[in-house]
C-alpha cells in the first residue's frame, strides 16, 4: 500500500512539474521577442555575426547576459548587448534562458 502511495504522488508531482515548466516556457518565449531581431524566431540566427542560441545551456546564457550588464564582455558586437542586458531583471535572464535552452529539446517538443 505505501508503494502505490509513493508512485501516486511522484505521478502528480511530474505533472505539475510539466505545467510550470511549460509556463516558464511562455513566459521566456515573451521575454524573448526582442532577442528574436538578431538571434531568430527559433533561436538560429540569420546573420552572421549573431550566435546561435536554440540550445545553449542556461547556466551559460545566464551567465552571458550578466556580464553583458556587468561590462565584462566587450567584444564584438558586445554594446548591443549591453544596452539589452541592461533592461532585464536577473528573473528576465532566468527565464529567457530556459526559453532559448529548451528550444529544440524532446521536453520543449512535448510543450508545444
Amino acid at each position: 500500500m505505501n508503494k502505490w502511495f509513493v508512485v501516486y504522488f511522484a505521478f502528480l508531482f511530474s505533472g505539475f512539474l510539466s505545467a510550470e515548466e511549460s509556463n516558464q516556457f511562455e513566459i521566456g518565449k515573451q521575454k524573448a521577442k526582442v532577442c528574436m531581431t538578431c538571434h531568430g524566431a527559433d533561436g538560429i540566427a540569420l546573420i552572421d555575426p549573431y550566435p546561435n542560441l536554440r540550445g545553449q545551456r542556461a547556466s551559460y546564457l545566464v551567465s552571458a547576459l550578466k556580464d553583458y550588464k556587468s561590462r565584462e564582455r566587450t567584444s564584438g558586437l558586445a554594446i548591443l548587448m549591453q544596452q539589452q542586458a541592461d533592461t532585464l531583471s536577473n528573473q528576465d535572464m532566468k527565464d529567457i534562458a530556459y526559453y532559448y535552452s529548451m528550444l529544440g529539446s524532446e521536453s520543449q517538443d512535448k510543450m508545444e
